[in-house]
């Protein structure tokens, strides 16, 4: 389904900074975050623009929301796969001219961070309140790599989750300098964006097809195990969130990996294309980089477009009507959860489709995923909310004028679902917004919760 984005003034500011948010009780603080989130949106696309959050095409709220204006990287690849892409003059997507080795330097140069801030660990802090099974966390060192994760950390159990821009720490000082931030102030585990959906990656993969289709990353970036050891040693759980068949990278560059439109080209949701969860090629290659950070020690992956698009484009996607979508899906989860034995998965969802139970665009069947995953992530992200969203009956006006109470109305509506949920809420750089949403979900009963700054997006790395 998709989400209106709401871009508000908590978003204008542009910088590239390490920001410490800290409510006041609570604690709720990320390195790289608040102000990352701002510094990373599509700063430069008007109202009318496509951008995506949390897997989902965001397009404006406006009377008439059709498909047809929707701003869409027009694919004129023809049947037998010559790729030829063109943009409409009125139209914001950027024409793309590179090769699938050759990047534009406007996707991949990142100038390498100026850290100004001293970001020496502060007070010992809770975020979550009090925990009685895993408030005092004892952390490991770093000492020669060793792997050290958080005590007693499970996926919706004392799981409270703090968000690194990897992005922003090319070396291991830096890395460690901010996880170490997020543990003094009550963080038990850490999210970091693994595989963005562009198709770039954070970290310099040693898969042969993110080679071929350009997925390491230009800029200085850290080896996986680097990034794995530092979080380990500063005491935090690691969560590695990957999108999965969203890859504009994957499906220009290779035929067989893409999902293709009903008149025989590329499909492109307007902003992306995508690897179809039917071809072998395309899911084989995610499951070569779930196996690699498998062997890096990530403790979970937490997966986001594991299905099919919200048909948000102007050409529907195709698919083999011999095997039903949800069978599709469930298929390629089940092949991810036993590539990741002994490593906990975790789906991301949005509110409106667990509530619901399924969404038959997609492919997805609430239940029938959870029974293949340890945890489900509930997309509670105030952006990626709509205003007048009914949900569990109740109708929802203004989901900014009182975050708390819209969490409180979400996760309500979510009580009958029987799912392994743990929330997600988006980092909105006012500390006591986001100190309010955690204590929402906790009235409710939820003991893990995860922050996150806004979803990068394609051409942003």
């Amino acid at each position: 389904m998709r989400r209106p984005i709401k871009y508000k003034t908590r978003q204008a500011q542009k910088q590239r900074l390490i920001t410490i948010v800290a409510a006041s009780v609570l604690g709720v603080g990320v390195i790289g975050g608040a102000a990352a989130a701002v510094a990373l949106n599509r700063d430069d696309e008007p109202d009318s623009g496509v951008g995506t959050d949390s897997g989902y095409v965001d397009t404006i709220d406006t009377a008439a929301d059709s498909d047809s204006q929707i701003p869409e990287s027009t694919d004129t690849t023809a049947p037998d796969g010559t790729d030829t892409d063109t943009a409409s003059p009125d139209t914001d997507v950027v024409t793309e001219t590179a090769t699938p080795d050759t990047e534009t330097a406007a996707q991949d140069t990142e100038p390498t961070p100026d850290i100004t801030e001293d970001i020496t660990p502060g007070g010992d802090v809770n975020p979550g309140g009090n925990d009685a099974q895993g408030g005092t966390q004892q952390g490991g060192t770093l000492q020669g790599g060793t792997q050290s994760s958080a005590i007693d950390v499970g996926t919706t159990k004392n799981y409270k989750g703090g968000y690194l821009d990897l992005s922003e720490y090319p070396t291991t000082a830096e890395l460690e300098s901010a996880a170490l931030v997020l543990k003094a102030q009550g963080y038990t585990a850490v999210m970091v964006e693994l595989k963005y959906d562009n198709g770039k990656l954070s970290y310099k993969s040693s898969v042969a097809k993110a080679k071929e289709y350009g997925a390491n990353p230009s800029v200085a970036a850290l080896s996986l195990d680097d990034i794995v050891d530092t979080l380990h040693g500063a005491g935090l759980y690691v969560t590695g969130r990957v999108c999965a068949l969203r890859d504009d990278l994957a499906a220009k560059g290779d035929t067989d990996a893409a999902l293709m439109n009903t008149a025989g080209f590329r499909y492109s949701d307007g902003a992306s294309r995508w690897i179809s969860v039917y071809s072998d090629t395309g899911t084989d290659y995610i499951l070569s980089l779930l196996a690699e950070m498998k062997n890096a020690g990530v403790d979970e992956i937490m997966l986001r477009d594991y299905a099919l698009p919200a048909d948000a484009g102007t050409t529907s996607p195709a698919y083999d009507k011999t095997v039903s979508k949800t069978d599709a899906v469930k298929t390629f989860v089940s092949s991810v959860k036993d590539t990741l034995s002994g490593t906990a998965l975790n789906l991301e969802m949005d509110a409106v489709t667990i509530a619901a139970g399924n969404d038959t665009t997609q492919g997805i069947d609430c239940s029938a995923l959870a029974a293949l995953c340890d945890s489900v992530t509930a997309d509670i992200t105030l952006s990626n909310l709509s205003d007048g969203m009914t949900i569990g009956g109740v109708t929802i006006a203004d989901v900014d004028a009182d975050p708390a109470k819209t969490v409180e109305t979400v996760l309500k509506a979510l009580d009958a679902s029987a799912l392994n949920i743990r929330p997600l809420f988006e980092l909105t750089g006012n500390a006591s917004t986001d100190a309010a949403q955690i204590a929402a979900a906790e009235n409710r009963g939820y003991a893990a919760y995860q922050m996150t700054a806004r979803v990068v997006s394609m051409n942003e790395k």
